[in-house]
């Protein structure tokens, strides 16, 4: 060891000793440092051990692609042929699948628990989070990854001494550019002070200089500990030695056990116990003894009172010694347990060399522990610039967006669930949409194609979230079992355990939503989890504030789409076709028979039904009461018919008026109209006459499967929205603002009405709150209370059910050449369906199966027009004569029904005979 080499050999270089790697990127994703050793090095189970987790995982991806001609001769010398196999495998439908979603990582990071190194660990021993991608069409499948490819959570950050991920400006706002921290005084003495030591001391260190190449050029934690250990062991002639590193974790000093009871006979493979736990009150002991800076020498009886016995030492010692281990400053990165024997170098607290071996192995302990600080800084920053890009590719929706935010959340901070909730824009204590993502749903299968998150799934602690959203401070629950603001009960299925709930702000510093992480897989939520979460949540803030706006703009050419194909297919009526209708004598109400509910219009002109209309309002009094102006009224009426497409086979002007007339004659038999008031008598009469304006004879689902301008424009209930916004729309068009005379506050009621109204003929609204309309019908008449808004509320969204449905409930001539109208438009969809859609045609659709429209209309009147006219006639008798028309023309289609099938067995019998 006297000799020093005057060059390294490959040897020498292979081993780390005076040999460092620069600094090179590879593709521009990858940092490589030192090469390790090959006492460093060590394979076991397809792990590599005693490493640094992902960043040497990257540092030899990146040494594999810069020497390709090595990473051939190393495949045809060592890769088993089952590796080869598995390779073939998965590469033999390749094309194939490069039309599907990118496939769950294989490997995952786990986080050791008690150091900063990581284990790889196959997919059999832990299933991966997520890596869903898609590259499709942007209906049905994602075109991007929801992850990062490479899978780094923020438990590789845990410990260490990393700088802050934001900083908080003069003007309060968040910022990634951080101050870099104090750079660390320079001692007055550029080399320790044993290194300038220029005596022939036999046991000078600078007689030895190959223990000082041997430690400075390894910067990986364990090898290095087990080099240390093994030198004092070797100066000090200890029977073992053991190498305990000091780390700060969370304001804790902590010890980590590195290379213990490592003798000269030791290899590395049994020396690592970086799973070493210590007693709490040892720790505790040793801490403090770091802390003080106090080296100390302990008798076998002393050891077991003062130590509480340390039970990874070797049971035939006589002395144990704790050395110091402190960098430049005289912090102390470790401390060094030294089991001595009979044969053991006495007086080891004073002897020099060991001491200068302590004072170069804090020294390089330290140096060790920046590079492995500042690779991970550097990886930081790589897993932010992946979240950057994935975050911000893609914005083509909310939903899509929060669903990306989630799957992240997941995979980054480690948890069971993940909660986003968006604040609404009107209120900051309301959330108007909550969407939910649990970890199993990543693993299932159809999350290849999913577009949006889930909603509403699991409960939602309004006194935490709603805490979070108010004053913007951060709750982490480590125990829910003991805090007693978490509300909710566990499910058989679920048990919550911990619970991080944290604010989401956008780029001007305004809360927008919440996140609630639930259930950190290991351990609970820790500050370096807020760290991140609070980091990403500013590229969150931002994307969602980027896909708003990418909505606001898309909302806004689909409405000018829609507004320029209704302003070219659509004008308001002329003033002349008005006046003339205005010099006109309004018939009765009994010469056209409009309060009978047998009444049908197949007799009246189109002149007849806009003086019928008319004749409706004077009957309830509102042209009276509103002070409505009568030529305003001839003109609105006009105009509304005029927007009614004529070409639509049964959606048309003939169809409002109808439904206008059972409305008027509902209201009129049952004396409602006296309960409901004036000024919802009035908006549900414009309702009627408004609720299919501008119809394009095909339904919501149509809409929706074609993308069409409507559908990006209305996610819910798109067709009534649409005849709901055409109803504003002319009732400000000059010369049609038949309500300019009523009072704000009537003017507001009125609107309100009729936006309920006109929603209300959304059949599937009406199946969802068909139980509330059950329940009261109940109790009949009396439950009827026109002061309760609710009872009001269902009651009127029955009465526009009852009345669009109103065509069951005529004569059945009537019925019949109605319902084939509404066969035929349903027919016309069919056919579009055909030629622009795939998807198989639903019965009612298919021109094909006419035959079936007899057993289709009695499906009908039995799953949706008879619930409803039951329970308006339970409340009141008088208009129990409509149900009995449902009842008498479901009859007549059952026999109808009946005699095609007839007509089909004897068809077939007949064929049958011919056979």
């Amino acid at each position: 060891m006297n000799t020093k080499p005057t060059s390294n050999t490959s040897v020498q270089r292979k081993q780390g000793v005076g040999l460092f790697k620069p600094v090179s990127w590879n593709r521009g994703r990858r940092v490589t440092s030192p090469l390790l050793g090959v006492a460093e090095r060590s394979v076991s189970g397809g792990q590599i051990l005693n490493c640094e987790g992902p960043l040497l995982q990257l540092q030899i991806e990146a040494f594999l692609d810069d020497h390709p001609d090595f990473t051939d001769s190393y495949v045809l010398r060592k890769v088993k042929k089952s590796t080869i196999d598995k390779w073939l495998i998965q590469n033999t439908h390749k094309d194939e699948e490069d039309h599907l979603p990118i496939r769950l990582a294989v490997n995952t990071v786990e986080q050791n628990n008690s150091e900063d190194t990581f284990q790889t660990n196959e997919g059999s021993q832990r299933k991966p989070y997520c890596s869903k991608s898609a590259e499709c069409t942007p209906v049905v499948k994602r075109s991007t990854s929801l992850t990062p490819h490479r899978k780094i959570s923020s438990a590789t950050f845990e410990g260490g001494r990393h700088s802050p991920l934001l900083t908080t400006a003069e003007d309060g706002s968040m910022s990634f550019l951080t101050v870099p921290p104090n750079v660390r005084k320079r001692s007055k003495n550029l080399q320790p002070e044993f290194l300038n030591d220029d005596s022939n001391n036999s046991k000078s260190l600078s007689n030895i200089p190959d223990i000082h190449d041997n430690l400075t050029s390894d910067l990986n934690h364990p090898s290095l500990c087990f080099k240390i250990a093994k030198n004092i062991c070797l100066f000090s002639k200890s029977l073992s030695t053991s190498i305990l590193e000091v780390k700060q974790n969370e304001e804790k000093i902590c010890l980590v056990g590195s290379a213990v009871n490592v003798s000269l006979t030791s290899t590395d493979d049994e020396s690592f116990e970086n799973n070493l736990t210590l007693d709490p009150e040892l720790n505790t002991y040793l801490a403090q003894l770091a802390h003080e800076g106090k080296s100390m020498l302990f008798t076998r009886k002393e050891v077991q009172t003062n130590l509480m016995g340390v039970s990874f030492l070797t049971d035939d010692y006589e002395e144990v010694a704790i050395l110091l281990l402190p960098d430049v400053d005289g912090e102390v990165q470790g401390l060094a347990l030294l089991s001595l024997g009979s044969d053991s170098v006495k007086y080891v607290l004073e002897n020099k060399l060991i001491s200068d071996i302590c004072k170069l192995s804090g020294i390089c302990m330290k140096n060790a522990s920046d590079f492995q600080t500042l690779s991970l800084e550097v990886t930081r920053s790589q897993v932010f610039l992946d979240l950057a890009r994935v975050m911000f590719e893609n914005q083509t929706s909310i939903e899509l967006t929060v669903l990306k935010i989630l799957a992240n959340l997941l995979v980054l901070i480690e948890c069971e669930r993940a909660q986003i909730l968006l604040l609404s824009k009107d209120s900051s204590s309301i959330f108007r949409k909550v969407y939910d993502l649990d970890e199993n749903d990543m693993l299932k299968e159809e999350f290849n194609t999913l577009m949006r998150p889930f909603e509403d799934r699991f409960p939602n602690n309004s006194s935490i979230t709603g805490l979070v959203a108010a004053i913007g401070e951060t709750v982490n629950i480590k125990d829910i079992s003991i805090d007693p603001r978490f509300e909710f009960n566990d499910d058989d299925d679920f048990k919550h355990r911990s619970l991080l709930c944290m604010p989401i702000r956008d780029s001007g510093n305004q809360i927008i939503g919440v996140v609630s992480l639930v259930n950190k897989k290991k351990g609970y939520f820790t500050s370096n989890d807020e760290s991140f979460v609070e980091a990403f949540g500013i590229f969150c803030g931002i994307s969602l504030a980027n896909v708003s706006n990418y909505e606001q703009a898309k909302a806004a050419e689909a409405r000018s789409q829609v507004a320029l194909d209704i302003m070219t297919y659509h004008a308001s009526s002329n003033t002349a076709d008005a006046n003339s209708l205005a010099s006109k004598v309004v018939p009765s109400s009994l010469s056209l028979h409009l309060q009978s509910f047998s009444f049908t219009d197949c007799e009246l002109e189109d002149m007849d039904t806009l003086m019928g209309s008319l004749r409706m309002f004077y009957d309830l009094d509102l042209v009276k009461k509103f002070k409505l102006n009568h030529k305003t009224m001839c003109q609105w009426i006009l105009t509304v018919k005029k927007n009614y497409r004529p070409e639509v086979v049964y959606h048309n002007w003939r169809h409002a008026f109808n439904v206008a007339q059972v409305m008027f004659s509902s209201l009129l038999n049952s004396g409602w109209w006296e309960g409901l008031g004036p000024i919802h008598c009035l908006g549900l009469m414009v309702a009627c006459l408004c609720h299919d304006l501008d119809h394009r004879g095909t339904n919501n689902s149509y809409q929706m499967a074609t993308n069409s301008p409507l559908a990006n424009l209305y996610s819910t209930s798109t067709l009534e929205r649409h005849h709901l916004n055409q109803a504003l729309i002319i009732l400000n068009l000059e010369g049609n603002r038949i309500l300019d005379n009523l009072t704000p506050a009537e003017y507001a009621a009125v609107l309100s009405v009729i936006e309920e109204a006109i929603l209300a003929t959304d059949l599937s609204l009406h199946f969802a709150h068909l139980d509330r309309l059950m329940n009261l019908s109940k109790e009949g008449p009396a439950s009827l209370d026109w002061e309760d808004q609710d009872k009001v509320s269902i009651t009127t969204a029955a009465l526009m059910t009852a009345s669009d449905l109103g065509a069951v409930t005529k004569p059945w001539p009537v019925q019949r050449k109605i319902a084939g109208l509404v066969a035929e438009e349903f027919w016309y969809q069919g056919d579009l369906e055909k030629a622009v859609l795939s998807s198989p045609l639903v019965p009612m659709m298919d021109r094909e199966l006419r035959q079936e429209l007899p057993r289709l209309q009695v499906g009908f009147c039995d799953g949706v027009c008879l619930p409803v006219y039951r329970a308006l006639a339970c409340l009141s008798p008088a208009l129990q004569s409509m149900e009995e028309a449902v009842m008498f023309n479901r009859d007549r289609w059952a026999e109808l029904a009946e005699n095609n099938q007839e007509e089909e067995e004897e068809k077939e019998n007949k064929v049958t005979r011919n056979l």
